[in-house]
């Protein structure tokens, strides 16, 4: 008789010793470009893709570089009333209490002389703050270089503190100072940052090339989605040998590092999925994430199906 070969199910891999490893049992998926499409909406697939992760006792985290009081709505969309990651791993909070499980803080001597040095290069920043509240947004009252914000900071009105000297804020829970301009003006900015202060900062680009727009975070240097995952990881109690993540920008790779899972979007840079080979999705606009949920987490052959009945697998 033949023998019958073992099957490994599509949210388990084989180890070395050809066992499968320990199954998914949490998910941390980035908003923009990835959960959400870009009219910042969860698609039906996606609401479905999520309810069925709910009922197979799954941890589902959005992890985005949004404050708690443009992001959190998401979450409660979804059902959601545990822990989510803002600010690109800057603050951990508990959805519903708005209470922080962790934050960090730039260093303040340094949020007056990164402030500086971006306006000495034709840039000021946008300052983010109150990681106890909703979330604070503090500009200088002449800033430059923020033209491609000015909608943003529009919409953030109620939440916006204009001050005359940024550096008097260094006494605050500065969280991030945000940049934003073209991505080659970006790119060389991030240069400049690092050349400048080197391992004391954190540099984060999120890309969108088809604005031409690029976000630049600095932040503390031990912030990123990567750290803050494994430590709602650990306090969820779960191993990171169990953990999956999807993202599809530059902000979201070493959360992409951090996961035994991790899911690259086909929207996302060709480097970024060149990286992560192994679960390349289809593009946001396509249900990417849910269809990479019943394929590679859930393994619902049922549910592809169902919603995409002509689709191939994506190409890397």
């Amino acid at each position: 008789m033949a023998r019958r070969r073992t099957r490994h199910s599509a949210n388990s891999r084989p180890s070395a010793d050809g066992r499968p490893v320990p199954t998914i049992r949490l998910l941390a998926t980035d908003l923009d470009g990835t959960l959400l499409d870009r009219r910042y909406t969860i698609s039906p697939a996606s609401f479905q893709a999520i309810d069925d992760l709910r009922a197979a006792g799954i941890q589902l985290v959005p992890a985005t570089g949004r404050q708690y009081r443009v992001g959190a709505g998401y979450a409660f969309a979804l059902g959601l009333d545990g822990l989510m990651i803002f600010q690109n791993g800057a603050v951990i909070k508990e959805l519903v209490s708005r209470l922080p499980l962790h934050f960090q803080a730039l260093p303040p001597a340094l949020v007056p002389v990164v402030a500086a040095a971006g306006r000495a290069a034709g840039c000021s920043p946008v300052l983010f703050g109150d990681p106890h509240g909703p979330g604070r947004l503090f500009l200088e009252e002449r800033p430059v270089g923020q033209e491609r914000m000015l909608r943003f900071l529009e919409l953030s009105r109620t939440a916006v503190t204009v001050v005359r000297d940024l550096g008097r804020l260094a006494g605050l829970d500065v969280l991030q100072a945000m940049f934003s301009g073209s991505v080659a003006d970006m790119r060389r900015l991030a240069a400049f940052f690092q050349d400048r202060f080197g391992d004391d900062i954190r540099v984060l680009l999120t890309e969108y090339p088809d604005r031409d727009l690029t976000l630049l975070d600095v932040m503390h240097p031990d912030v990123s989605k990567g750290t803050a995952l494994r430590r709602v990881a650990r306090a969820l109690g779960i191993p990171m040998e169990q953990v999956a993540a999807a993202g599809d920008n530059f902000n979201d790779r070493e959360m992409l590092e951090a996961a035994a899972l991790p899911m690259v979007m086909g929207n996302a840079d060709p480097d970024l999925r060149a990286a992560f080979p192994a679960a390349v999705l289809p593009d946001c606009e396509a249900d990417g994430l849910a269809w990479g949920i019943w394929r590679h987490v859930l393994d619902r052959p049922d549910r592809i199906a169902d919603w995409f009945p002509e689709r191939t697998e994506p190409a890397p």
